[in-house]
C-alpha cells in the first residue's frame, strides 16, 4: 500500500486540463466546416475532440483518488467538494443551453428530460443528454463514486485493487465491443473503457509521482494491453456507422493518441506557463460552454447577413468561448468552490466536536 504525499496543486496538471479542453473545442469548431485533407483527417484517422475527452479522464484518474481530504468525516467532504465543484456551472451550462435554443428557435427539451439531466445521471433514466458532450460527466460521476467505494473499504491506494480495476474494466469494454459487434446496437462501450484509462491514470500517479516501481510496473503492463486491446475493441464497437460518422481506426488512433500525449504532458514535457495554467483552471466551463456560444456566434452572424471566411468565424466562436468561460469561472465555478471548501470544514469541525464530546466514545 501506498500513502502518497500530500495532496497538492500540479501545474503542469492543470495545463494538462487547458489543452484537452481546447481539444474539444478545436474539433467542434472546425468539424462542421472541415473540408478536403482537414476533413479527410479527422473524420477518418485522428479526432482531436475526443483525444481531448479521453484525457480528461486519464487526467481524473490521476487527480481524484488524492483528493480524499485527510482529518474527520473524509467521506463526507469529498463528496460535498465534488458537488459543489460539478454542479453550479453544470446547472448554469444547462440553463443557457435552454435559453440558446429559445434564440435559435431550436427544439426546447421535455421537464422530464431536464429533471433527468440536472442530476448529471440522465443515462441511468434512459434520457437523452441535454448537450451531447454531457455523456463525459456520467462516466465522472461513476468513477468519483467507484473511488468513495474503495475509499471507504481501504483498497483506493492499494496497487493491486488499481490494477485489477484496469483488467475488469478492460475486459467489461472487450465484452461490450464483442454485444455491440453482434446485435449492431449502441451497448456503451466507452464507459467501461474510458474506467479502464481513469484507474491506470491512477497508477501512473504513484508511479510518476510517488515513484512507485510496483505502480510502474502494473502501469506499463496495462499500457501493454491496451495496445493490444483497443484496436480490436474500436474494430468490434465502430466498425459500423450508428449516425455518428463512427470510424473505428479513428476510435483507436484517438485513444492511443491520447494515452501518449498525456504520458508525454505528464512527464517529460510539462507546460507550466501561467497561460497554460489558466486554461487549465477555466477548462471545465469551457468545456461546458463553448459549444452555446458557437451556436450564438453563428446565429448573430447570419442574422447581421455577414459573409465571415470560414476561419474568422471559427476564430470569434472559440474567443467568445474563452471570455464566458472566464466569467463563469471568476462568478460561478470559484465561488462554488470556495464555499464546498467552507461547508467541508464545518462537516470536520462539527464531527471533531462530536468525537470530543462527553461519552462520544462509549
Amino acid at each position: 500500500m501506498t500513502a502518497g504525499p500530500k495532496p497538492h496543486r500540479l501545474a503542469y496538471i492543470d495545463s494538462l486540463r487547458g489543452v484537452a479542453a481546447l481539444l474539444v473545442v478545436l474539433m467542434h469548431s472546425i468539424q462542421p466546416i472541415a473540408t478536403g485533407p482537414v476533413k479527410t483527417l479527422i473524420y477518418d484517422i485522428i479526432d482531436p475532440g475526443k483525444v481531448g475527452v479521453v484525457m480528461f479522464f486519464a487526467i481524473s484518474g490521476f487527480v481524484i483518488p488524492f483528493s480524499f481530504p485527510k482529518g474527520p468525516a473524509p467521506l463526507a467532504r469529498f463528496v460535498v467538494s465534488r458537488l459543489f465543484r460539478l454542479y453550479p456551472a453544470y446547472w448554469l451550462s444547462m440553463a443557457a443551453w435552454i435559453a440558446v435554443a429559445a434564440i435559435i428557435g431550436g427544439a426546447m427539451p421535455s421537464a422530464i428530460n431536464v429533471l433527468a439531466n440536472a442530476t448529471m445521471a440522465q443515462t441511468l433514466f434512459g434520457q437523452a443528454n441535454l448537450v451531447g458532450l454531457y455523456w463525459t460527466l456520467f462516466i465522472e460521476l461513476l468513477f468519483y463514486s467507484l473511488c468513495a467505494v474503495a475509499f471507504a473499504l481501504g483498497l483506493l491506494h492499494i496497487g493491486r485493487f488499481t490494477f485489477g480495476a484496469c483488467l475488469v474494466w478492460l475486459l467489461v469494454a472487450v465484452l461490450f465491443a464483442i454485444a455491440r459487434f453482434a446485435l449492431e446496437r449502441k451497448v456503451p462501450v466507452a464507459v467501461p473503457l474510458c474506467l479502464s484509462i481513469m484507474f491506470w491514470g491512477t497508477l501512473w500517479r504513484e508511479a510518476t509521482i510517488n515513484r512507485s516501481a510496483l505502480h510502474r510496473r502494473y502501469a506499463l503492463r496495462v499500457l501493454a494491453l491496451f495496445a493490444v486491446a483497443i484496436p480490436p475493441i474500436s474494430l468490434l464497437a465502430y466498425d459500423f456507422d450508428t449516425g455518428l460518422e463512427e470510424y473505428w481506426v479513428r476510435y483507436a488512433v484517438s485513444y492511443c493518441a491520447a494515452i501518449g500525449l498525456f504520458m508525454l504532458l505528464s512527464t517529460r514535457v510539462r507546460l507550466t506557463g501561467r497561460v497554460a495554467v489558466w486554461f487549465g483552471q477555466i477548462s471545465y466551463s469551457l468545456y461546458l460552454f463553448h459549444v452555446h456560444t458557437k451556436l450564438l456566434v453563428d446565429e448573430a452572424v447570419a442574422r447581421a447577413g455577414l459573409a465571415l471566411p470560414a476561419a474568422l468565424q471559427v476564430i470569434l466562436s472559440i474567443a467568445a468561448a474563452v471570455c464566458v468561460s472566464c466569467i463563469v469561472f471568476t462568478l460561478v465555478e470559484r465561488p462554488a468552490i470556495r464555499m464546498g471548501k467552507a461547508v467541508g470544514g464545518m462537516i470536520a469541525a462539527r464531527r471533531s466536536e462530536q468525537a470530543g464530546a462527553p461519552g462520544a466514545a462509549q
